[in-house]
């Protein structure tokens, strides 16, 4: 069979981009057409907006000029200098006056620009307070013409001033509506026309506000023109040629496309998909079947022979490797729990030290306290015999009166009642506190090397001392220790395994609950059970309990290494450790511990 080498492959795939790119100059070429199209079309909007603007300019110069001749009107003159006299001839004369054929809102300013007539009673329409009009009484502009609001309407504004021999004399005004100015002019169909004046729209000739638009910014009363010219066969007819090429050069797209896949995926992709699925496998450690290296591409053919010899190397040091590493992680695992466990023997070896000082040197004042508290009790005996044989030997009546007011006066009575409970509280105090260092004592034990016979009822008590301060403002601890035999244990770390549960047990309950614990005997088994109302275990957290460092206390709270160890130490016992929980209701831990006497 012919082999081909990959540039074959790749100048088949380089001719077919080649075709696609023709097609791509083909589209571009049809879009500057497009683009010419456009831009004559933006000519033609331009002539016909040069021809409107200038028909509404000579509009309005127009009207200008016979506002211009009317200024010279003999009436309009003479009435300048005798606007009293002439007042109902100028109305007469403006009701009759014609704007080529149109009739607008005139009026008639003097010399001081003060009103003297307008066809229109409204103010607005005086024009008399005008910024415009001082430089035209002054003479400095003939003419003005302007945009004015008036109300809710906008008014083009013309002004013409009155020149009587070479003084000016008043200002003539023509005000003319916006509408009657467009209708005058009108638009050619699809056009529209927008008057802005500072980005504000005064009037619109037209209801099209999408097109083709042109601005033009008109030296007249400091307006801009706005044309806007529908588009809108143009655009249609533009967007069926571009669909219709659109359409066209997909299909050829596509065409070159299933070309390009068909090659590509004969001569390239299949050969490599199959090394990367063989890559695959090797990654996953399963064991490979020789790729074929009858490819008719001659690199990829060498490729894959490569690759078979490689694999079966890979294959080989991997399964030694993966063996090696169950080894070492095995060993890992091994080595953190006994780091664990030693640090946390080392942490309660330290604890026990403590604690055996500290109850030492507790015990000793409380030992002179509880002396003192039996010698002051033994005095304060003798002073109550001393009192009552006063009372006895005193037979004069002055002198029992006088005892009997110094011992109402001081309180004695009292005093004498109440030194007794005090006494006695003392002692009790004592008593507890001799209580928690003979607690302490058992907890603080070292232990020897080898297993010693202990009773777990007294461990269990001097576990409760230690984590009474813990639990005492939350939880109600009830107990119910039976009747139990020595065994052989370790004493301080079955203490350590009583205080991780009492420990968890307390943080379990969030508000109030209680803690119940129970020993006894069972199957020749020594069993402690502590049972709490707390939160409970979800089930499927149970099997992971017991797992170094698993913890479902938020960080910092906790090691995850409490029952872990705790696991440890009953397994180190040849006992164990079972629990049961419900969420909602609490949890309940139970340690067994063989029953033996001897090592």
């Amino acid at each position: 069979m012919n082999k081909v080498s990959i540039s074959f492959a790749t100048a088949k795939f380089i001719f077919v981009s080649y075709l696609a790119l023709a097609l791509l100059t083909t589209f571009v070429v049809v879009s500057q057409a497009a683009k010419s199209v456009n831009e004559q079309q933006q000519a033609f909007v331009k002539l016909e907006t040069d021809t409107l603007s200038k028909s509404l300019r000579q509009f309005l110069t127009n009207r200008q000029l016979i506002l211009q001749e009317q200024s010279q009107h003999p009436l309009i003159v003479q009435s300048m200098m005798q606007s009293t006299v002439n007042r109902l001839k100028i109305a007469e004369y403006f009701q009759h006056l014609r704007f080529l054929g149109d009739k607008y809102q005139l009026s008639l300013l003097d010399f001081e620009g003060q009103f003297i007539y307008a066809t229109n009673d409204l103010e607005g329409f005086y024009h008399h307070d005008a910024p415009w009009l001082p430089p035209l009484l002054a003479g400095d502009i003939p003419s003005h013409i302007s945009v004015k609001k008036i109300g809710e309407n906008y008014y083009w504004v013309l002004a013409q001033a009155i020149d009587y021999q070479g003084e000016i004399e008043g200002v003539i005004t023509a005000t003319i509506a916006f509408e009657d100015i467009l209708k005058k002019i009108g638009a050619p169909a699809g056009l529209t026309i927008k008057f802005m004046q500072s980005s504000t729209l005064i009037a619109q000739l037209g209801d099209i506000n999408q097109g083709i638009t042109r601005d033009i910014d008109w030296p007249i009363a400091g307006l801009s023109l706005q044309f806007i010219y529908d588009d809108t066969l143009i655009n249609q007819a533009m967007s069926e040629l571009i669909i219709q090429l659109t359409v066209l050069i997909i299909i050829a797209i596509l065409i070159i496309s299933c070309l390009a896949y068909y090659f590509g995926r004969r001569y390239l992709v299949d050969p490599v998909e199959k090394l990367a699925l063989a890559t695959t496998s090797l990654e996953d450690g399963k064991e490979l079947s020789e790729l074929t290296s009858d490819i008719k591409i001659k690199e990829l053919s060498r490729l894959t022979k490569s690759f078979n010899r490689m694999s079966r190397t890979i294959y080989q040091r991997e399964q030694a490797l993966l063996t090696s590493q169950k080894e070492l992680l095995q060993s890992h695992k091994d080595l953190k729990e006994s780091e664990s466990q030693r640090i946390q023997n080392e942490k309660m070896a330290s604890l026990g030290i403590l604690v055996a000082g500290v109850a030492h040197e507790i015990n000793n004042p409380i030992g002179f306290v509880k002396s003192n508290i039996d010698t002051l009790q033994g005095y304060w005996s003798d002073i109550l015999a001393l009192i009552d044989e006063l009372k006895s030997t005193m037979t004069d009546e002055t002198l029992q009166q006088q005892f009997d007011e110094l011992f109402e006066r001081h309180d004695a009575q009292f005093i004498i009642d109440d030194i007794n409970p005090l006494i006695d509280s003392t002692n009790d105090g004592i008593a507890r506190v001799t209580e928690i260092v003979k607690g302490l004592k058992t907890f603080a034990r070292n232990d020897s090397p080898e297993m010693v016979l202990s009773d777990i009822n007294e461990g269990l008590r001097a576990t409760l001392v230690m984590a009474q301060n813990e639990l005492k403002y939350h939880c109600e601890i009830k107990t119910q220790l039976g009747d139990v035999p020595p065994t052989l244990m370790f004493p301080s770390k079955i203490n350590q395994v009583l205080m991780n549960l009492l420990h968890n047990a307390g943080q379990a309950i969030k508000d109030k609950g209680i803690i119940t614990i129970v020993s006894d005997v069972k199957d020749n088994e020594i069993f402690v059970q502590i049972t709490d109302t707390g939160e409970g275990i979800a089930p499927d957290k149970l099997s992971e309990i017991f797992n170094p460092f698993y913890t479902s206390k938020p960080a910092g709270q906790g090691t995850g290494l409490g029952l872990a160890i705790s696991h440890s130490i009953m397994e180190q016992h040849g006992g164990r450790i079972e629990v049961e929980s419900t969420v909602g209701e609490g949890s309940s831990f139970t340690i067994y511990l063989p029953i033996s006497e001897q090592s």
